[in-house]
């Protein structure tokens, strides 16, 4: 039986149901949040990473095709840009990744969720965002507080210095990991469905001394993880999610590393709706580094044929 697959990967329209539809199943995946931030302060002062971005959600549904309009709205979720590099006040926070939506016309609509942001470096502590739920956005992190979970599906993000929880439901995906002033960059939430979580960046204590950023946290459609930031070394990319006919999500990107110079940049979100890590801090004197980006998210409709040659 032929298949017509459409799949938009920004902005929004129409979709046009094809001559002979049957059977038309849609996926959607939310945009992942961006990291936030690293800051700098002095020799005496420890101050954490930024915290990594909550991943977006996987929603899916099949309709008979008699159940659709002619045409459908979509919407594609939008990543954005991390937080901003701090200069002794603080990282920028990140920014909540967008919702991707389906129907409106005939059929109600349909959404998936996007994940909360990571907040920006303190002198305290970093906090992550939630991983987006099939009923609701992922929180953003503030200071000291991890974003809230989704409703249906995702996962709290984490505060105080802590890995990103793992997500085992379906439709659900991962909070950020977090970050502290004395340990490496905690990594972020892997996930079974949604996009993984963005890791904490690298941060510097007191002595002082300089930390490594967090892995990304794994997603079903990612290859492998986001890499780690080594101390004074930039943040890797998540890898990765596959743009085909499973719009599987991609994995969160790395926690900067933190130095006494130049600190590294978070990882951008694997696309689609991969969380971004956060940036890693630095000496007063030395230049801390912005948030990675989250993912966009995804629209895939794919359509069964018949009669259709």
């Amino acid at each position: 039986m032929p298949v017509d697959v459409q799949t938009f990967i920004s902005g929004s329209g129409n979709w046009t149901k094809p001559a002979g539809a049957t059977t038309v199943r849609v996926v959607l995946v939310g945009a992942g949040g961006s990291g936030g931030g690293g800051d700098t302060q002095a020799s005496g002062t420890g101050v954490s990473g930024g915290g990594g971005g909550g991943g977006g959600c996987r929603h899916e549904m099949v309709f008979d095709a008699a159940e659709l309009g002619s045409t459908e709205a979509y919407s594609v979720g939008a990543g954005a840009s991390g937080g901003s590099a701090g200069s002794g006040s603080g990282g920028g926070n990140g920014t909540a990744g967008g919702n991707s939506t389906f129907g409106g016309t005939t059929v109600a609509v349909q959404t998936a969720y996007g994940g909360g942001r990571g907040s920006g470096g303190s002198t305290s502590s970093s906090a992550g965002g939630g991983g987006g739920g099939m009923a609701g956005a992922g929180g953003d992190a503030t200071t000291n507080t991890g974003g809230t979970a989704g409703a249906n599906g995702g996962v709290a993000g984490p505060a105080g210095g802590a890995i990103g929880p793992a997500n085992t439901s379906v439709g659900g995906s991962a909070g950020g990991g977090s970050g502290s002033v004395t340990t490496t960059g905690f990594a972020g939430g892997q996930s079974l469905s949604g996009g993984g979580g963005g890791a904490a960046g690298g941060g510097k204590n007191t002595v002082p001394a300089y930390s490594a950023g967090g892995a990304g946290g794994a997603a079903a459609g990612g290859t492998i993880p986001g890499g780690l930031g080594a101390a004074a070394s930039t943040g890797t990319a998540g890898s990765n999610g596959s743009i085909d006919t499973l719009g599987w999500p991609g994995s969160g990107g790395g926690g900067g590393g933190a130095s006494a110079t130049t600190a590294g940049a978070g990882g951008n979100g694997g696309y689609p709706g991969g969380g971004g890590g956060g940036g890693g801090s630095a000496l007063s004197g030395g230049t801390a580094a912005a948030g990675g980006a989250g993912a966009n998210g995804i629209v895939v409709v794919i359509t069964d044929l018949i009669g259709v040659p």
